[in-house]
């Protein structure tokens, strides 16, 4: 059925075969359409020429105990034309990694969630706000998302912003949204505070223009300042963990401007470290509150009380939203934040960002 909608890759996984790498234990969908049945992870190119260099230097890495298939490339390097297979491979509970695109693709992956009726929390990497008044404006792919915000999306996070790169009125729209940027230089600065935000998304993708020009030279507009090489592995891995996150989109590869293949090893490993994330999940919330200790924060001036849980295997928290909706999805009722966060509130403070979740959710 899915072949109606890709084409082989142009590169063979035998050329790699090795005792520990990846090219061992990931099946081809065109080999063997019976690999989809017990899949977790599916792989998914856009553009032939892009996704197979990438591709290429996903074989060569090390094994991780994963079944994954390899889908192929899609047969048209339209947006929309993705929708319907995201769509089949999330109902199928196989989570889908595209690649080899433009950011435009992001819309594949956000739509393929409206097919199963669900609302979509969003987290974006990228070094700027790509949003403006004029509809028109190509570069700025966010537009039909916030020009007006879009009905489906619960909630949208832009990491690894660089404020010189966005005008300060895009910040005000995030925040009248209840929305949220992280910083490049909070990143720099700690790149756990990436954490709790990624893990609260249904959908990460990954801007490959984030990266800075030196760690990453194959993209159109590149720029000297940006995620070093071990941030994007690491917020990778951080997405790769989050037993609620569903879907992955790298995007922004230009294979034309890559002469030492830099930049196809580099979005090989952002991938690869998204895989180690998902091999090593720990079945928490949302799936389960089992393993989860509860404490209560009382905020005498206000009167009341709110419920941080920890978990006793990973250490990472989670702050109870009181759900003010019958209709409110309970998926949404415990937003990840960290120890800093519940200690403030011991201290009767709460960050900005849970502020925000209390505001959307409560």
């Amino acid at each position: 059925m899915l072949l109606n909608w890709l084409d082989a890759p142009n590169t063979t996984f035998s050329k790699y075969y090795d005792d520990k790498n990846l090219a061992k234990i990931i099946t081809s969908y065109h080999q063997d359409d019976s690999s989809l049945v017990k899949a977790k992870i599916a792989l998914i190119g856009v553009n032939p020429q892009k996704a197979d260099l990438i591709r290429e230097e996903i074989f060569k890495l090390t094994e991780i105990p994963l079944k994954i298939v390899d889908l192929g490339n899609l047969k048209n390097e339209k947006p929309a034309f993705a929708i319907q297979i995201m769509g089949f491979l999330l109902k199928s509970n196989i989570l889908p990694i595209l690649f080899g695109g433009d950011e435009s693709f992001i819309f594949s992956l956000y739509h393929a969630f409206q097919l199963n009726e669900k609302m979509v929390n969003l987290t974006i990497v990228d070094r700027s706000i790509r949003f403006t008044a004029k509809k028109s404006d190509e570069k700025a792919y966010l537009n039909p998302l916030l020009n007006p915000p879009h009905q489906n999306l619960f909630h949208l996070s832009i990491l690894g912003t660089q404020t010189h790169l966005s005008h300060p009125y895009l910040f005000e729209v995030l925040k009248d949204n209840d929305f949220e940027a992280l910083s490049l230089g909070k990143i720099n600065a700690d790149i756990t505070q990436s954490e709790p935000i990624i893990r609260d998304a249904d959908l990460f993708s990954f801007n490959l223009s984030a990266i800075k020009y030196a760690d990453f030279p194959s993209q159109k507009e590149p720029f000297p300042t940006g995620l070093t090489a071990q941030e994007a592995c690491t917020m990778a891995r951080f997405a790769g963990l989050s037993d609620k996150l569903s879907a992955f989109g790298l995007f922004g590869y230009e294979e034309t401007l890559d002469k030492h293949k830099i930049g196809a090893k580099m979005s090989a490993l952002i991938v690869w470290y998204f895989l180690d994330g998902f091999a090593n999940r720990q079945q928490e919330f949302p799936l389960t509150k089992k393993g989860l200790k509860k404490y209560i924060v009382f905020f005498k001036k206000d009167d009341v009380q709110i419920a941080f849980w920890k978990s006793v295997k990973t250490g990472r928290w989670w702050m109870e939203i009181p759900i003010a909706k019958k209709d409110q999805p309970t998926r949404h009722a415990l937003l990840p934040c960290s120890h800093n966060d519940y200690v403030m509130a011991t201290n009767n403070q709460l960050p900005n960002r849970l502020l925000s979740g209390l505001s959307r959710i409560g």
